[in-house]
């Protein structure tokens, strides 16, 4: 039995590195451009964006991805609501790595309220969540009185198409405008009646970040067969030995 698991373990290791790869953990920063109106986020230069260089801008398995690109989905709401559960496979695809993909759960929604879109004068450091015609993913804050940020999270699943493989992920996305509050943000994107509206154009970063540990289904199948085959290997030798001694 012993040199059955011994040989099962030796073809595992030694299966080629393709047949054996594994999900990214780690953190993952990236950048790039997109539009943003009533109800809709879409990703510019067709939908690709870009993973921040040099190697020490990411974390882990991610560093290997520093320099290239991926393609994100855009995000349209309906279907894609805050606060029920979503399943959009391939939400992120990475060139260098064509093997690893994300899919989309959870489009959360914003936490700031509603109440302070309605602020004004505007000012630094007045939030705002917009609820029309729901709850919206951004959080939006006034940085000072002609400037403002904007964020949204997700949660997620790294997939390993190879090995079948998963990981939850969680996301969080921010869009800098240096010259333009949320007041006038606002004001844009709903200036028309909904589901109308204008639309702005921002770059944005975005962060995802692997959480716990893999779930692995292959390997851990390859596994269990080749102990369940060695248990059998030494109960067939037990008892084979047992019929030619009679005991």
């Amino acid at each position: 039995m012993k040199s059955v698991l011994a040989l099962g373990f030796i073809a595992i290791v030694s299966l080629p590195l393709a047949a054996r790869a594994s999900l990214i953990t780690g953190v993952l920063n990236f950048g790039g451009s997109a539009t943003i109106s009533f109800g809709s986020i879409a990703f510019n230069n067709s939908n690709i964006f870009n993973i921040n260089s040099p190697a020490d801008t990411q974390e882990g398995g991610f560093m290997a991805l520093e320099g290239s690109t991926g393609v994100i989905a855009d995000i349209t709401n309906p279907p894609d609501a805050t606060g029920v559960p979503l399943d959009i496979p391939g939400f992120i695809t990475f060139g260098a790595a064509p093997n690893i993909s994300i899919t989309l759960t959870f489009l959360l929604a914003g936490i700031d309220g509603a109440a302070g879109c309605a602020d004004t004068p505007p000012a630094a450091n007045q939030e705002c969540t917009p609820n029309t015609p729901v709850e919206s993913p951004f959080d939006l804050e006034n940085t000072s009185a002609t400037s403002s940020k904007a964020g949204f999270n997700i949660l997620g699943i790294e997939v390993d198409s190879l090995t079948g493989d998963t990981i939850p992920i969680t996301g969080a996305f921010t869009t800098p405008f240096t010259s333009t509050n949320f007041q006038q943000l606002l004001a844009i994107v709903d200036g028309a009646p909904p589901p109308v509206g204008g639309s702005i154009t921002t770059s944005f970063s975005g962060q995802i970040a692997t959480v716990g540990a893999p779930e692995p289904t292959a390997f851990i199948d390859l596994l269990t067969g080749i102990i369940a085959l060695g248990i059998c290997f030494g109960y067939r030798k037990k008892s084979a030995s047992t019929d030619s001694t009679g005991l």
